[in-house]
């Protein structure tokens, strides 16, 4: 079990036995934790935050499976291991542990995503119940996910994206039947996953890529009106341009051209929600020459026109 210890920014304002409200507050902005016991052993967290870093303390109470999916937004953490982790939109990343203390960066100021906790121990055998009611053996199951390589960080998909999207929407009054429901399938779809398979992002980055590929990130943001070569990229950072592109997707999940454009999509909807600039100027301001080309860009990535988004806001 992972329970968030409350302090001057973390503050309670609900508790039962099945649901926990937390209100989050500092001076990068604000935002809403909720936390539902479904099971003994099995929490769902539900995260909205509008801020650009937050420090969260955990109580721990042993190992556990942690799968997180990111519905909006993005965040960036170093673990345990001093490995540089993030969160993209509609991504799935699996981890085994929750360090007692952790700090998120939200570089667009916007997080909001699902944790589904197995405390694996205390919830097996309710969970075996649940499975053999419907005709499957859990026990086959878990034997299937236990070899896979934690943290394991898995692309956007159009399955991810069915298991998680329904979640988000849920009225209050069904959500705990339904949080079996799904519960079910995630470890059906966990249990697919190929441990054998060469996901890049589980991969062991050397330690001496490490601070470069850090280094290479604040390249990217803080030249996001430029376009940098890759050669240009690798002189700064003191690598050839292969180990550069091989790095960096280990660390990141994405191509540096791929990361470069989601970065300006998201920064873009930021300037636009802000309505400081006209949508040429937030154009220029991301890298794009062109309006028509950006509001192109901009659709394919939001589903709206600049335009559109700027007025939904």
């Amino acid at each position: 079990m992972i329970k968030p210890v409350p302090d001057r920014n973390l503050i309670q304002i609900q508790n039962t036995d099945f649901f926990s409200h937390y209100m989050l507050q500092n001076k990068t902005g604000s935002g809403h934790l909720l936390v539902y016991n479904i099971l003994p052993g099995l929490q769902v967290f539900y995260s909205n935050f509008h801020l650009k870093e937050f420090t969260f303390n955990f109580e721990n109470q042993g190992k556990s499976l942690i799968v997180l999916h990111c519905h909006n937004g993005g965040s960036e953490w170093v673990d345990s291991n001093s490995s540089p982790r993030s969160m993209e939109e509609n991504g799935l990343l699996l981890l085994d542990q929750m360090p007692s203390v952790r700090t998120y960066q939200f570089p667009v100021h916007c997080y909001h995503g699902i944790a589904v906790v197995f405390s694996m121990e205390r919830c097996q055998c309710e969970l075996m119940d649940m499975f053999k009611a419907v005709g499957v053996d859990f026990a086959a199951l878990i034997q299937k996910i236990q070899p896979l390589t934690l943290p394991l960080k898995l692309p956007s998909s159009e399955h991810v994206s069915h298991i998680f999207s329904e979640l988000y929407r849920l009225p209050k009054n069904i959500r705990l039947p339904y949080f079996k429901i799904k519960v079910l399938e995630l470890i059906l779809f966990l249990s697919r996953l190929d441990s054998e398979a060469k996901y890049e992002t589980a991969a062991k980055i050397p330690s001496q890529y490490k601070s470069k590929m850090e280094l290479l990130r604040e390249i990217l943001r803080e030249n996001v009106e430029d376009h940098l070569t890759l050669e240009q990229l690798s002189k700064q950072i003191e690598m050839s341009p292969t180990q550069m592109k091989k790095y960096f997707k280990l660390a990141y999940g994405d191509s540096i051209y791929a990361y470069l454009k989601t970065y300006r999509m998201k920064k873009a909807t930021q300037l636009l929600l802000d309505g400081k600039f006209n949508i040429a100027e937030v154009a220029g301001r991301v890298g794009y020459t062109n309006s028509s080309k950006f509001a192109q860009a901009f659709k394919e990535f939001t589903g709206c026109t600049p335009k559109e988004y700027r007025n939904k806001g």
